[in-house]
């Protein structure tokens, strides 16, 4: 239901232009296990054949906040395919969870586009807080938006976020939801002194070719559920 009605305010507030809706591709034989290093564990299986993997990366908050920093990236197939939401409905739990607190800073919050850069020139920890996201990292040019998702447990205890009708997105023409040529979309920063659990889905389209105002390729859709990664 959720996903359902994500779909439906991202066409909505496209009416200018064409949505093309194409048949979910599965290919249940690419479920790849991904190891990275420094006491970091990944397991991903993809849903999508345009769809690749998660990868968790430990970013170095020089002992800053307690725990350790990570960034947690969708990579896609090709350079130009969208990620518009990250959802969670009754048939796909999304769920983040770790056995110690997230960090929170008192200026930070939820969503990346609570993250000013003006704060962050004079609150060095700030850069370490815990949010989510698609592609921005700060409030700079970001269109990110919650819908029907409660971050309160989150944002103010650092406890978990789960949502079974609920998701966090962009609409697919801002420029922050296409992968660029590292393929990579980031999803979220996570800071804590525990271990994290990540389950979550994946909604997008792969780039579009046009000629003529014609699609030659592309704008199929991506769905991809389950996606579990672990890291700590």
């Amino acid at each position: 239901m959720a996903l359902d009605l994500i779909i439906l305010c991202v066409q909505i507030k496209q009416t200018n232009k064409r949505i093309y809706n194409s048949p979910i591709i599965i290919d249940m034989n690419r479920i790849t296990i991904l190891f990275t290093a420094v006491l970091m564990t990944l397991m991903v299986a993809p849903l999508s054949a345009q769809f690749l993997r998660v990868e968790v990366d430990e970013i170095d908050n020089e002992g800053k906040v307690p725990g350790k920093t990570f960034r947690v990236y969708a990579v896609f197939e090709n350079e130009g395919d969208i990620l518009d939401a990250v959802y969670g409905e009754a048939s796909a739990l999304l769920s983040i969870t770790s056995t110690k607190p997230f960090y929170q800073h008192p200026k930070g919050g939820a969503l990346s586009t609570d993250i000013q850069r003006y704060d962050l020139s004079v609150n060095p920890e700030l850069a370490y807080d815990s949010w989510v996201t698609i592609g921005s990292e700060d409030n700079y040019m970001n269109a990110l938006s919650g819908f029907i998702m409660e971050f309160g447990e989150f944002e103010t205890s650092g406890g978990k976020l789960e949502t079974s009708n609920g998701a966090w997105f962009v609409t697919p023409d801002k420029r922050q939801s296409m992968a660029g040529a590292s393929k990579r979309i980031l999803l979220m920063q996570l800071t804590t002194e525990g271990e994290i659990n990540g389950l979550i889905n994946l909604h997008g389209r792969t780039k579009a070719v046009m000629k003529n105002d014609v699609l030659e390729s592309g704008g199929e859709q991506i769905k991809a559920e389950g996606i579990v990664f672990v890291a700590g």
